[in-house]
Parts: C-alpha cells; structure tokens; sequence
C-alpha cells in the first residue's frame, strides 16, 4: 500500500512539475491543439479567443488581409456559413521559439470544405501563425494561408 501511495503522489507530482516546466512551444501547443475541433465544429468563440485584438489574418480563401478580431469573426461567421462542413488534416507540423515570448508555428493542411449544397472542395495549404505573449497570455497575432503549387 505505501508503494502504490508513494507511486501515485511521485505521479501527481510529475504532472504538477511538468505544468510548471512547461515551455513556451508547450504553453502554445495547450492553446492551439483545441482550435482544430473548434474549426472544425463551427465553435467562433473558441477558435477565435485566441486571436489578438490587432491580429491579422491572410488567407487563400479571402483576396485581401483581414485586420482585427472583430473583422477576422465577421470572414469566420460567413465562412462557416457558406461551407457547413469543415474537416482539417495537418501534416508536418514545426514549432520554433524565440526568446520566450514569440512561437512561430507552421504546417501543411489538407482542407474539406462543403458547402450547403454538398459539394466539396479539397484544398491543400501551407500555413504559419505567429504567437505572441502579450499581457502574460499568448494570442494569435498573424497567420498566413497560402494554397500549395500544382504538382508538375
């Protein structure tokens, strides 16, 4: 019995250090990994709360940057409209840090989006979004979207 209790607080403990441990590439990773289903479930409060107020958003769906979080939840409102459905793959993703308070994520993203009348669009993308801690709390302050180049 005194092994099993001294195993589950050796256990406990771990978990609290590794809180505490946590770098700025994990403290991000906590932020984004649940932006995905959020995405992908059409949930504008979650996937949007981790933008800065001044975030600037440039992506392969819109011909011109969007600027502000309110201006990047009104292209999410009506993207989410036009296309009901949304499922996203992510494939190679990297994460660099610097001087812990800058995270620059980027990946590759296989993108369905269907629109109301059921037809879909597969879109392969390359993507980066730049993090920053500002007030003690990391927030979205750019992303790119680009679409990648036809195969040869």
């Amino acid at each position: 019995m005194k092994r099993m209790s001294a195993g589950l607080l050796i256990l406990v403990s771990a978990g609290m250090c590794a809180a505490v441990w946590a770098g700025p590439a994990e403290e991000v990773a906590q932020i984004a990994g649940p932006r995905t289903q959020a995405f992908q479930e059409g949930n504008l409060d979650a996937y949007t709360a981790a933008y800065a107020d001044n975030a600037v958003v440039q992506s392969s769906l819109s011909a011109f940057r969007i600027e502000g979080k309110e201006a990047i939840r009104a292209y999410l409102t009506e993207l989410f409209k036009v296309y009901p459905t949304r499922r996203v793959l992510v494939r190679q993703p990297s994460t660099r840090v610097y001087n812990d308070d800058l995270v620059i994520q980027n990946n590759y993203i296989a993108l369905y989006l269907t629109d109301q009348q059921g037809k879909v669009a597969a879109l392969s993308l390359r993507s980066s979004a730049i993090w920053a801690k500002i007030g003690g709390r990391w927030q979205i302050v750019d992303t790119h979207t680009s679409r990648l180049p036809a195969a040869p």
